[in-house]
């Protein structure tokens, strides 16, 4: 049997992703928003340092302070929204998976299963889908 490449691996991988795009693209526009939040949030700091040196400023050193906590509690919100979105697409494309795995099993199911160790067979099947979690929740989703 030919190996596959990596590349074709997550290839296919990404293509699971089809029926999930509109929650792909919410975990994205999360994910961009916490980032531009935590930008904001660096030069809000920068602004108010130069305020205390003297600089003039747009904003004022109290109101810095204001936007910096209301950019840090909106981040909060913003990453805790994108890692939820994220878990939610790996956790509904193992099912997939599960499914069609399982279905390819039932298709075998008795006479090529005869003599194989079902219980490791599934145990197997279950801990390899578990490992895609990784990389849909926390590989997918963060770098798109």
């Amino acid at each position: 049997m030919k190996r596959q490449s990596g590349f074709s691996i997550m290839k296919r991988l990404l293509v699971e992703l089809k029926p999930l795009a509109p929650v792909m693209m919410i975990t994205i526009t999360l994910g961009v928003l916490g980032f531009l939040t935590a930008i904001t949030l660096t030069t809000l700091g920068a602004v108010a340092i130069g305020t205390l040196l003297g600089e003039v400023t747009a904003i004022s050193f109290k109101g810095a302070l204001y936007l910096m906590a209301l950019c840090a509690i909106l981040r909060g919100f913003l990453r805790y929204g994108e890692q939820l979105s994220g878990h939610y697409i790996a956790f509904k494309i193992l099912a997939i998976l599960r499914d069609k795995i399982f279905l390819c099993l039932r298709k075998l199911a008795p006479a090529k299963l005869e003599g194989k160790d079902k219980g490791d067979l599934i145990a197997m099947v279950t801990s390899d889908i578990e490992l895609l979690e990784v990389f849909y929740a926390h590989t997918i989703a963060p770098i798109s």
